[in-house]
Order: C-alpha cells, then structure tokens, then sequence
C-alpha cells in the first residue's frame, strides 16, 4: 500500500476519477471540488491509496476545510490508518476529517493517538439521491433565479441558514458567497405573492449529476411547503437539463427535512460523518 500526492488535477483525475464515480452520488463533494478546482485555481492536497498500481481509495483538502475521505466499496481500516500516517508525517494540518462513517472513525482514531489531541464529532449527514420527482408542486408560487436585487435579502438568508445548519457563516463570507451564487445563476428563490419565501442553490456537479444545498425558508414562511416546491422544481429542472440524478445533504438528525426530502422522491444511499479535532487539556 503506498500514499502518493498529485499537484495536477487533470492528473489526479486519472489516477481516481473511475474509483470515485463507482460511488458518484456518495462521492460529489471530492468529484464536485474537483470540477470545480479544473477551471479555478485554489490551494488544495490531492492524495491516493494505491495498491499494485491502482489507485484504491482517495483524500484531499481545500485549505482552510476539513480533509476528504472519499466512499469506496470494500476499504478496511487500514486504509484509513494508512493517511493519517501520512498526514502526521508529512506535518499536514488536520483541523478535522468528514467522509463515510467507518473510515473516517478509523482515521479518527488513528490520529488522536498520533496527535493526542481531542477529537468531537460535528456532524452527522445522511447522503440522497433522486433519480425521478416523485411529487407535482403547488401551482402557487414559481421558482426564480436570484438577481443582483437581491442580493442583500441572499446574504442575509445565508447567515441564519449558516447558525441553523451550525455551520456560522460570517456576514463578509455570505456577501460574497451571495455574489457568485447570483453570478453563477445558481441560486433560486421561492415567490408567492409577489413576495420571496424560501432558498435554494444549485451547487457541485459531478459527471453524471448535480447536488442540491442552501435550502432555506425564513421562519414565518416555514410549514407551509415553499422548500418542498422548490427542490421538486429545481430537481425536476436539473434532470430535464440532462443530469441522471441529483443529490444532497441532510442532517441525520433532521427526522422533517429528511421526511420532505423523501416525499419529493430523494433516498438515502450513504453516510457522512464530520469530526473536528481539538487540544487535550
């Protein structure tokens, strides 16, 4: 078993893009980085298992993010243990690691010996996927791309979707993140009325589909099924547009998103569990 880094991404495509895509709906946000990383450049690690000269398993990190393990069929702990080796030999930061649950907790545990360090899980996800709308949304209200006029009410939304998602987003960050959600026309809102209800951004694409995230409605719009239509619209869109599927992330423990996601025609085909690290006492 041997760890070996790519600078390229083109390069690190060959290496592991056919492991990654016998998982892809588990693996879009590794895939989806990366297709993004093809025509943007930022500061990234992009590692590999391989064994007998094929790659086996995958990891990478977009500083300041957490590290990747990417969901492969049929890895043992070793695997696992095997990167955080070389993480900690390398001298890598490592504030935290997400990936599938029993990989990640082996590398968690791995490098909380190696590091003595704290090690508190931040999140459980669950990982769907949609293959058909299973739902016909209200003819009430349409689905509509965010402009520049909005762009304040977006950044707004994004803050509070951040504490809910207990993922802060600072007040600069959703400024910007609403920016090149408007430019990139990726973002959606809900209208009733003539009036914005509810949020939804078209985010990574991967080979064979796109994923869905930033699913807001402000509370006085809540229960009244403005999230529900717009992610059966949307998903329905994104499908007609030629993706085979669509996929997203929940909070495990969200027993209403992930009824309403179920309901629209979403099912759980993986999981992801975060974990940060910290410093012993």
């Amino acid at each position: 078993m041997k760890i070996k880094m790519e600078s390229s991404v083109k390069s690190y495509l060959e290496k592991v893009e056919t492991l990654l895509l016998e998982k892809e709906a588990c693996n879009n946000l590794i895939l989806g980085l990366l297709d993004r990383l093809q025509s943007n450049k930022m500061n990234c690690y992009l590692g590999y298992v391989e064994e007998n000269g094929r790659a086996v398993s995958a990891f990478m990190r977009t500083p300041p993010h957490n590290w990747i393990i990417a969901d492969v069929e049929g890895r043992n702990k070793d695997v696992s243990y095997a990167i955080a080796d070389y993480l900690y030999e390398g001298g890598l930061e490592v504030p935290g690691v997400l990936g599938p649950v029993s990989e990640v907790e082996a590398f968690v545990h791995r490098w909380a010996d190696l590091k003595n360090t704290t090690a508190a899980i931040h999140m459980n996800q669950l990982i769907y996927q949609l293959d058909e709308v299973k739902i016909t949304p209200s003819v009430k209200g349409q689905l509509v791309n965010g402009t520049e006029d909005e762009l304040e009410l977006i950044a707004a939304w994004l803050v509070i979707f951040g504490v809910e998602a207990n993922e802060p987003i600072t007040a600069e960050k959703a400024e910007n993140m609403a920016y090149q959600f408007v430019k990139n026309q990726s973002i959606y809102l809900w209208k009733v009325d003539n009036q914005f209800v509810s949020m939804i951004n078209r985010s990574r694409k991967t080979k064979n589909g796109a994923t869905i995230n930033a699913v807001f409605t402000p509370d006085q719009f809540k229960r009244k099924g403005y999230a529900t239509n717009a992610v059966a619209v949307l998903s329905q869109q994104l499908l007609d547009k030629g993706f085979q599927f669509c996929s997203l992330y929940t909070d495990q423990s969200n027993q209403t998103s992930n009824n309403i996601y179920k309901k629209i025609g979403y099912y759980a085909i993986g999981s992801s569990i975060v974990y940060h690290f910290g410093k012993r006492e």
